[in-house]
């Protein structure tokens, strides 16, 4: 009898357990959202983008925004940049990058997207609802090949090499450290600098005024093959802010294409795959091709304008309150957020948990007021950090 009413009491003790977990789990459900970013401005009343002219300007200097102080270590420096006749070609290059970012990430319908077809096919659109995008093209780069004393406690060296070679077998060489002393040796090093400066307009087709401010974005890039890695063309202050503002995140493993994107090439267009260079082996320790910077560059800033003019989606792991209607948070679960504002809305009887909830639909699609609006409710009703981290969120 004892050992029966002992095994009832572990049975219940089990189930209590049981269930208490499965309550501490519904509080909270962790999935991934896909989350609209509010761009800067606003497109009202647009259906379509047609890609106007985009121009090279050069002999036209690309302003630093901040001023050299000093001198550079390595002669002779390098001031300021000056766009050169490649300006024309880059802003080709930058012309189909905005019309890829354009159509990746927008539903407008793309215009006059290829300069050797005008015209329109289909339903012709609108002029009072469409937009013309237009771009002057500043581009400077310097290249400078050189070679500088360098200590190593071992070297070898073969100057018949190509430049490549050479800094790949200094770098591969076992005991090439550099150290304070040892045998100084002219080693050869490629330092590459970029500058890319965009004035980008928006204009309606119909009356040819400003739907936002023309836009003027600058991209930079410094980057040294061989040689001291201290040194350079640039002054220090130059260097350094390029380095922090335009390339902190920079991995050289994955400068342009993911390893699914380079797939996906393959089998979609080939010869794009070959043109770009993808078959062939990228190494960190040689110096970027002229095409590979001019692509760096335009892809940089078309993606930084194109955010800036419609909404732009990033993956974020986000809790739902699994408090709330379960219906609601079965909308949520399948990033169907709408639907989710649309029902929660509706109902008469919402809990904090559901003001929660509608906050989140919200904020997934990128309204950030009215997400804060619902997570405020829901934070006066019921105080939980919950609610607290997701009005920090939208602050």
């Amino acid at each position: 009898m004892i050992r029966s009413n002992l095994l009832l009491i572990l049975l219940l003790m089990f189930f209590a357990a049981g269930q208490m977990s499965c309550s501490f789990f519904s509080q909270s459900l962790q999935i991934e959202f896909v989350v609209a970013k509010t761009p800067k401005f606003e497109l009202n009343e647009v259906d379509a983008l047609e890609v106007g002219p985009f121009k090279g300007q050069p002999l036209v200097k690309i302003s630093l925004p901040v001023e050299a102080e000093g001198s550079s270590h390595l002669s002779p420096s390098v001031l300021s940049f000056e766009a050169d006749p490649s300006s024309e070609q880059v802003a080709e290059l930058f012309r189909l990058q905005v019309i890829k970012n354009f159509s990746k990430n927008s539903s407008l319908r793309l215009l006059n997207t290829s300069e050797d077809v005008k015209g329109y096919a289909g339903v012709i659109p609108d002029p009072n609802r469409v937009a013309v995008i237009s771009a002057l093209v500043r581009y400077s780069q310097i290249r400078k090949e050189s070679k500088e004393s360098v200590p190593y406690f071992v070297t070898v060296f073969n100057e018949a090499l190509p430049i490549e070679q050479q800094l790949l077998a200094r770098g591969a060489v076992f005991g090439a450290e550099r150290l304070g002393g040892g045998i100084e040796e002219n080693t050869p090093y490629v330092e590459l600098m970029g500058a890319l400066e965009v004035r980008i307009s928006l204009n309606r087709q119909s009356s040819g005024a400003e739907l936002i401010p023309p836009q003027t974005l600058q991209a930079f890039y410094v980057r040294k093959w061989g040689g001291k890695s201290e040194t350079s063309h640039l002054p220090d202050n130059v260097r350094l802010w390029i380095t922090k503002n335009f390339q902190e995140d920079e991995n050289l493993t994955e400068r342009f294409l993911s390893e699914a994107d380079k797939t996906r090439m393959i089998t979609e267009n080939y010869e794009q795959y070959l043109a770009q260079g993808y078959n062939l082996r990228r190494d960190s320790r040689v110096p970027l091709s002229n095409l590979d910077l001019q692509y760096r560059l335009t892809e940089q800033i078309a993606r930084e304008y194109v955010s800036q003019v419609v909404p732009t989606f990033r993956k974020a792991d986000m809790s739902i309150d699994g408090d709330g209607d379960e219906v609601g948070i079965t909308l949520l679960q399948g990033n169907a957020y709408e639907e989710a504002i649309t029902y929660l809305q509706g109902r008469k009887d919402r809990t904090a948990s559901d003001d929660y909830n509608l906050g989140l639909a919200y904020e997934a699609l990128g309204k950030r007021q009215q997400a804060r609006a619902f997570y405020e409710s829901a934070n006066r009703r019921d105080s939980e950090d919950l609610y607290e981290e997701a009005l920090n969120r939208v602050k």
